[in-house]
Order: structure tokens, then C-alpha cells, then sequence
């Protein structure tokens, strides 16, 4: 099979598992009640998305390996054909009712990301991405090439600084006020993968996050590389399976805010 094969399948699959979650999503009340209680049931839909996903993939390409984010403790080394998976990336807002979540697919060949497709169903689009083909939107109102912006200065850019809610950090306090010293603007909708596609789309400047999943940031770093945007490293030495520093942006900050990011949270 070519890549150019396996992108057909990958714009196939996307929109499909989309709708899939979203059904899940619009029956998020009653099946909150059958399933005990909203983590069960996020957990379920989670797992349920993963594993149709994961099915379609072993079925088309019965050699290639798979990680997702249910999954992700079986996968060891760094396989030469991978499909790297975010079931519901954003599962806070999709359990609360908000329209700002997805499904994340990305496919890495040799260790290179290769191609990726993050879906957002409420919206009915899919961002795509072939390695030096471009990343594009598809939506109802067709297809557009997605550019990053021509952002050239930190001053005035809208920065989207993701972090983990579970743990405190201090270093994102550092990097917060940082940006304000520099009169950036800063965000978070606890989405990653989704923040990404808006990079490459042009709505935000950039993203940042300390520690991201392989699942959460594959698919939407290549659609950043794709739309002309700047992006760090990633993942870092240990692998695929290890949370790593994420940085992506318009490529006219992406020196500038690394170095920044750098300098106040001592990450690489």
C-alpha cells in the first residue's frame, strides 16, 4: 500500500469515527445516568471509539502497529509503520457539553509524522495533512488550504498555552506572565489537538504546551509543518511513549516564543 492509499483511508476514517464519538456526545446525559457516573461513561466512549478505530486500521492494514491513548502501555521501541490515536481529545468539554473536542488520527512511517486528520465533529470538518502535500480543511463548504499566520513579533500574537489540570506547575505562571511582559495574549480550551488545527488554520498564533502524548500532538504538529508554521521537536529522546514539550506557531515567532518558553520553564 502506498501513503497515498493509506491517506485515502485516513479521509475516510476520520469523519466516520467523528460521527461516531458524536453520538456519543449527544446521548452524553442519559448515558452518564446508565453508566454510573460522567467518567465511566467518558471512559466507555473513549474506549468504544479506540477500538473502532483500531479495528479499521487492522483490517486495512493488518501490519501496521497501533498506540492510542487506551492503549498506549503495549506499544515498546519505535515501529516502522504506526498509527498513533486520540480517541476524544478534549474529554472536559465534551462531557460538559462543549462544542470543542475531536478525534485525532496520525500515521508515522520511520519514525517521520507522515500524515494526520483531526476531526471536529460538531463543526462537521476534518483537517488533513500529507507530508508535503499541504494540510487542508474539509468541511461543508468544501475544501481550503489551511496557512499559518504571518505573525512576525510576540506583541499582539494569541498564544494558546495548554497545561495539565490535575497537577499544579508553577512553570506555566512563568510563561503566562512572560507573555504578558511581551503584550501577547494568551488562551487555553483544553484541547490540544484542536488548538493545533487552529494554529495551522490561521485562528492562533500558536500552542504550547510542557508535557503532551504522542496522540495529542502528531496529527496537529504535521498540520502546522504542512500550513508553513514553525515546530519544535517532538517527541523528545525517550520515544513515542513519554510526554514531551510541545511548541508550535506562525514561523515568524517560533524562534523567538521556543526561546522564550525556554528561558522562563528551563524545557528544551
Amino acid at each position: 500500500m502506498t501513503i497515498e492509499d493509506r491517506y485515502g483511508f485516513l479521509r475516510t476514517l476520520s469523519p466516520r469515527a467523528g460521527a461516531f464519538a458524536l453520538d456519543f456526545w449527544r446521548r452524553r446525559a442519559e448515558l452518564t445516568v446508565e453508566l454510573k457516573g460522567p467518567q465511566d461513561f467518558v471512559s466507555h466512549a473513549d474506549r468504544a471509539v479506540e477500538a473502532m478505530i483500531r479495528d479499521e486500521i487492522a483490517r486495512a492494514f493488518p501490519g501496521d502497529a497501533f498506540l492510542g491513548e487506551e492503549t498506549a502501555a503495549t506499544i515498546e521501541g519505535t515501529p516502522q509503520r504506526v498509527w498513533i490515536v486520540d480517541p476524544i481529545d478534549g474529554t472536559h468539554n465534551f462531557l460538559r457539553g462543549i462544542p470543542y473536542w475531536n478525534v485525532s488520527i496520525a500515521y508515522v512511517e520511520r519514525g517521520v509524522r507522515t500524515l494526520g486528520a483531526i476531526c471536529e465533529p460538531v463543526a462537521g470538518a476534518v483537517y488533513h495533512a500529507r507530508r508535503s502535500g499541504g494540510a487542508w480543511r474539509t468541511g461543508a463548504e468544501g475544501e481550503t488550504r489551511l496557512t499559518a499566520t504571518a505573525a512576525k513579533e510576540l506583541a499582539g500574537s494569541v498564544i494558546c498555552v495548554g497545561h495539565h489540570d490535575r497537577t499544579p506547575d508553577a512553570r506555566y505562571l512563568a510563561l503566562r506572565s512572560a507573555l504578558m511582559d511581551h503584550n501577547a495574549a494568551f488562551r487555553n480550551f483544553g484541547c490540544a489537538a484542536l488548538q493545533l488545527a487552529h494554529v495551522a488554520e490561521g485562528r492562533y498564533d500558536a500552542y504550547v504546551e510542557l508535557e503532551l502524548s504522542a496522540w495529542d500532538a502528531m496529527a496537529g504538529l504535521l498540520l502546522v509543518e504542512e500550513a508553513g508554521g514553525y515546530v519544535a521537536p517532538f517527541p523528545g529522546p525517550r520515544g513515542l511513549a513519554v510526554r514531551a514539550p510541545v511548541i508550535a506557531s506562525a514561523g515568524g515567532i517560533g524562534p523567538s516564543l521556543h526561546a522564550l518558553v525556554r528561558e522562563r520553564t528551563g524545557i528544551d
